[in-house]
Formats: C-alpha cells, structure tokens, sequence
C-alpha cells in the first residue's frame, strides 16, 4: 500500500479520501444529471465514459480507505451529498466541467509524490484522466462565445463555478493543511493550490473571450485561518 504511516498521517488520509470521494461522486452525478442536456447518442456515450472513469475512481478510493482502517466512506460523505450543485442548462454543465475538472486535476498533482503509495496511484487515476465528453462540451461552449453577445451568459456560469471550485479546495493555512504537507502527504498548501488555479482558469477565460471572476466578489472567504478579514461580499 505504502510506507509505513503513523496514526496521524492515516487520519489525515482519511479525511483527504473522504473529500476525494466527495468530490468523485460529485462529478458523477452532475453528469448524470447533465445527460438530459445532450441530445445526440454519440455525444451522451462520451459524456458516460467519463462518469464510468469517476466511478472506476472511486472504487479505488474506497479500496484505500478500507486499507487505511476507515469504515463506511458512503456514510462519512452523505450529508455533504445534499449539498451538491446541479447545473441547469447544456452551457452551464459545459462551464461546470471544464471548471471542476481543472481543479480536480490540480488536487491530483499534489498527490502525485506523496508518502503514500496508494494515494499517489489514486491521484495518477484522476490526474490522468481523458474526460473526452467535458471536451466535447467545450468545443460546444466555445462555439457559443464566439458570438459577443452570448457571453455574459457564460460569464454568470463562470463566476458561480468558479466561487464552487475555489470552496472545494478547502481553507489554506488549517492545521490539516499544513500537516499532510509537513509529513509529505500532500507536495503543496491550499493556498498554493488556489493561486495555481486562478491562473489556469485565468488562462481558460480568456480563451472564451471571459474574464476570471473577482474573488473578492464572489462571497467566499479564502483568508488563511485565523487571519484578520472582514465580512464576505
């Protein structure tokens, strides 16, 4: 499985596959629920390889977890099951993906090198991932915000999932922050994390002819814990 791990290191593996459970799961059901917005067969086939590769993920997660003396991962993630986000339309479930997927694949390559060797396998699954229907679906948005006056329609999604996105990293600066990158759990800190993915994502608005939402504006709090700030917006 792994080097020999000490009880605060598998606690902390177990926290961090309890929300690489969430977040698989997650992205299963949203595409689950995105079929409904895909008319053509061919189109819903690539968009199910991909909620078949999330869920081949999670076998291993549930594997590792077992492994890692956790019991009943299902139940340890179901009230945060409730809280799942759904899109509403083809445009939107197309933002959502490409926007998830990038975070999920940055989290991935912070595990790539970690102290345990199941882990690193679990986030190599993730990292390297194809999702050929999210770029399908892409093709689609991009198609959509050729045209001027498309676009501040896709930029509402943008900001609604790019404030999603940025939660699910978690909050730089905790303890459990800073101790799965101490013992070399994790090779970066959420706040490395979320600089990484505001410059992609950057990147990607800009491709779309979007801009990167203003954190500031978005209502979520990224300030280290314990850190001096005001209200959210």
């Amino acid at each position: 499985m792994s080097a020999v791990l000490d009880e605060e290191s598998k606690a902390l593996l177990r926290r961090i596959l309890e929300r690489t459970a969430y977040r698989q799961i997650m992205v299963a059901n949203i595409r689950g629920h995105g079929l409904k917005y895909l008319i053509d067969v061919a189109d819903k086939s690539l968009l199910v390889r991909d909620l078949e590769a999330a869920l081949e993920v999670l076998r291993h997660v549930e594997r590792l977890y077992g492994e890692l003396d956790g019991e009943g991962l299902a139940l340890a993630v179901r009230d945060a099951m409730e809280r799942i986000p759904y899109p509403y339309s083809r445009l939107e479930l197309s933002v959502c993906l490409a926007l998830v997927g990038r975070a999920e694949r940055l989290v991935a390559s912070t595990y790539l090198e970690s102290r345990s060797t199941g882990m690193a396998a679990v986030a190599r699954r993730i990292h390297d991932l194809e999702r050929p229907g999210t770029r399908l679906l892409e093709v689609h948005l991009s198609d959509f915000c050729a045209e001027p006056g498309n676009r501040p329609a896709a930029q509402q999604f943008v900001n609604r999932w790019t404030a999603i996105a940025l939660v699910a990293f978690g909050r730089p600066g905790t303890a459990g922050d800073l101790r799965c990158h101490a013992l070399g759990l994790r090779s970066a800190k959420v706040g490395d994390l979320v600089r990484s993915f505001l410059d992609e994502t950057r990147a990607w608005c800009q491709s779309f002819h979007l801009v990167l939402p203003d954190v500031a504006t978005l209502g979520i709090d990224l300030a280290p814990e314990g850190a001096q700030h005001g209200p959210r917006g």
